[in-house]
């Protein structure tokens, strides 16, 4: 072409012309559809012509003056670009230029600008020729692919896991997290080949574990996640879940893997895994792993005909020790008689902490003097073992394997039952009980009582006795407590104890207990009005919604003074619902009912709850009364109530006392109140009226 030949803008535009009227406006010259316009610019008149299509790159046909061209279109952010353009026009130089635009409706786009100078004969420049192409759509995509790129590469950086490539035998890429994991710097990585990774990162387990996943990779199986172990720079071992897949890494393959560290969740694993099976105060089986021990156990003596005998456990007075001097002595009690029988069993036999103070344990025998022998020696050492003044005497209930039953319930309820008949024998010389089917009896007994306890109400079987109360100041008579009697006429007499429980399970209690009320407030109401009347309530009678409104109609009606009642709850009644029971206790202490906390030291409460319960007086169990002149734990525990209640402005009632020695040592103690046979068994009315005009 000759360079002195002058283009008209008609020639120009006749090229587009051309395009348009072969139908190539939009052809594809570089592998992209194309909105381009053609341009040149005159040195001499310094005019800009342009062929059509602006309207297609900018949004607008806008006629250009001088030099707008340049700067009309170009973005904000890109302002420079005039002053490189005029730049390479003023050293007549040729340019590839990349910008972004801003059209005439507000929208973003980028071009390219190529422009070459032409030179006349004289070699002076004449003009620039050019074009200027719209490459929006390239340019969005690589700018869009650079942005996934780059947020890829913040995901990988920042990811939870470890993520590496590795290559030809090499580590080609591995992210800061990996190198945090593992302890090796990311360049230590890099410089490290996956035979050393193999022979210093891994334990053998785990190498194993990587040489049967990689023979399976290699034969295009699919892995999956698998755990392994890393052994750290610093030695110490972490679990990690592994995962990998092949991927092309710089046109090669490569083997892409991310590790997941899992050793906090591995140790909690095996910490659920633990709780479950170990109790966590003395370290020895719980209940779980009891069952499921006992339960294979049971089947290989079965297979094998071997004996096995079961011994249920419990800790006397343990309750009483957790309440008087707080739960941590409890559970150092409890600590110390757990290692001890580990201690005596050595490896002979299983031993569980089934719950509380029950202990189970489990031995295989051949002679029963075996299973005796093992007994005492618990039955001996465990309070030898227990540090401090506290004591504790173990009692156990034994059930054989196969002569009682062939399964673990039928044991343990055997040898529950034995461990509470050697409770309730009073006169028993030994702190253990072999089950024989003679307690069983009691159940069917259980049965008829049940049975005959609503006839008992409708033919006025039940009677009252009642059992003074003396002070140990005055020794006066201070009041008196009306206690329930059943006449049976098959079982003669029957002991409270025995057909409470039945009474309370049957729902025939609040019936009982309203009788026994209104009988009692009736006769004492024929005595000195001064005495105290004291009157057992059960958890069903207080908690009843109307238990505040019958108390007041009974006092109302009988005109019987409030003061002088004083209702008597154990330590389970007050403790079954401790919110409800605090309301009842309060509306009847509004009117001047006094209320005792019956048994103390026999339930599961804490001296801390006595804080709670609006109470008046505390009763100590007889249970600590009886032989505590010639022990010296029961003594303590005695002083120790004593001395917080009445540092709760309690007063102490002590229930059971038997002795001259005990009524002696108890007035030492500074007990307010006495009460047993040593003073008056439980008497009929008739005769308590002459005991209180002997004691006036």
């Amino acid at each position: 072409m000759d360079s002195n030949k002058s283009n008209t803008p008609e020639e120009i535009k006749s090229l587009i012309s051309f395009l348009e009227i072969t139908e190539q406006d939009s052809i594809d010259f570089l592998g992209e559809d194309i909105n381009i316009v053609f341009w040149s610019y005159d040195m001499k008149k310094r005019e800009i012509t342009v062929t059509e299509g602006l309207e297609k790159i900018y949004g607008s046909d806008y006629q250009f003056h001088k030099n707008e061209f340049w700067n009309r279109w170009i973005h904000p952010e890109n302002k420079e670009i005039e002053d490189l353009i005029l730049s390479y026009i003023f050293n007549k130089e040729p340019f590839t230029i990349e910008y972004k635009i801003l059209r005439e409706n507000g929208s973003k786009g980028w071009v390219r600008a190529k422009g070459r100078p032409v030179f006349n004969s004289q070699n002076e420049l004449i003009r620039f020729n050019g074009l200027t192409r719209d490459i929006s759509n390239k340019k969005f995509k690589e700018i869009e692919l650079e942005d996934s790129e780059s947020k890829y590469k913040t995901l990988i950086e920042n990811s939870s896991l470890g993520v590496y490539i590795s290559q030809d035998g090499a580590y080609k890429y591995v992210n800061q997290k990996m190198a945090d994991m593992t302890g090796y710097s990311q360049e230590e990585f890099l410089n490290m080949s996956s035979t050393q990774f193999f022979d210093e990162l891994l334990d053998e387990q785990s190498k194993a574990l990587v040489m049967k996943r990689l023979n399976k990779f290699l034969g295009g199986e699919d892995n999956g996640v698998q755990e392994i172990n890393i052994i750290k720079k610093d030695q110490s071992i972490i679990h990690v879940e592994l995962s990998s897949s092949i991927i092309n890494y710089q046109d090669k393959p490569a083997l892409m893997g991310t590790l997941l560290d899992v050793t906090e969740k591995k140790q909690a694993q095996e910490m659920v895994n633990y709780l479950a099976y170990y109790d966590t105060l003395t370290g020895i089986p719980n209940r779980n792993l009891l069952y499921k021990t006992i339960r294979e156990e049971l089947k290989e003596s079965k297979l094998n005909m071997q004996k096995v005998a079961l011994l249920f456990i419990d800790l006397d007075q343990f309750k009483v020790v957790n309440d008087t001097f707080g739960h941590h002595a409890g559970d150092l009690l409890i600590k110390q008689a757990a290692d001890k029988m580990v201690e005596i069993l050595a490896d002979t036999g299983f031993v569980a902490r089934y719950g509380g103070d029950e202990f189970v344990v489990t031995l295989n025998y051949e002679e029963i003097e075996y299973v005796v022998e093992f007994a005492n020696r618990i039955i001996k050492e465990i309070p030898e073992s227990i540090s401090g003044e506290i004591k504790t005497t173990p009692t156990i209930g034994i059930s054989l394997f196969p002569e009682h039953g062939e399964d673990i319930e039928s044991l343990l309820r055997f040898a529950d039952i034995a461990m509470y008949q050697s409770k309730r024998d009073d006169n028993r010389k030994q702190n253990y009980c072999i089950y024989n089917d003679s307690f069983s009896k009691s159940t069917l007994k259980t049965s008829k009582l049940t049975a005959d306890l609503q006839k008992a109400i409708e033919q006025n079987q039940f009677y009252l006795v009642y059992q003074p109360k003396i002070d140990f100041v005055t020794s006066k008579v201070e009041g008196i407590e009306a206690l329930i009697r059943w006449e049976h006429p098959e079982f003669g007499n029957i002991s409270p104890i025995e057909f409470i429980p039945i009474a309370e399970k049957s729902d025939q209690i609040n019936i009982i207990g309203d009788w026994v009320l209104e009988k009692a407030i009736s006769d004492v109401k024929e005595l000195d009005t001064s005495l105290m009347l004291n009157v057992n309530i059960s958890a069903r009678q207080l908690l009843q919604d109307s238990f505040v409104d019958k108390i007041q109609y009974l006092l109302k009606t009988k005109d019987f003074p409030a003061e002088h009642l004083n209702l008597e709850i154990t330590e389970s009644v007050a403790l079954f619902d401790i919110e409800k029971t605090v309301g009842v206790l309060e509306q009847l202490g509004k009117f001047g009912v006094l209320i005792s906390l019956d048994d103390f030291g026999t339930g599961y409460s804490s001296l801390s709850y006595l804080t709670r319960l609006p109470v008046h007086y505390l009763k100590i169990d007889q249970s600590f009364v009886k032989n505590m002149e010639c022990d010296d734990s029961k003594r303590t525990i005695i002083k120790s109530i004593i001395s917080v209640a009445h540092n709760l402005n309690l007063k102490v009632v002590a229930e059971g006392i038997e002795t001259h020695e005990q009524a002696v040592l108890l007035s030492e103690y500074n007990c307010d109140i006495g009460q047993g046979y040593y003073y008056s068994r439980p008497q009929t009315f008739k005769d308590i009226l002459e005991y209180i005009g002997k004691n006036a």
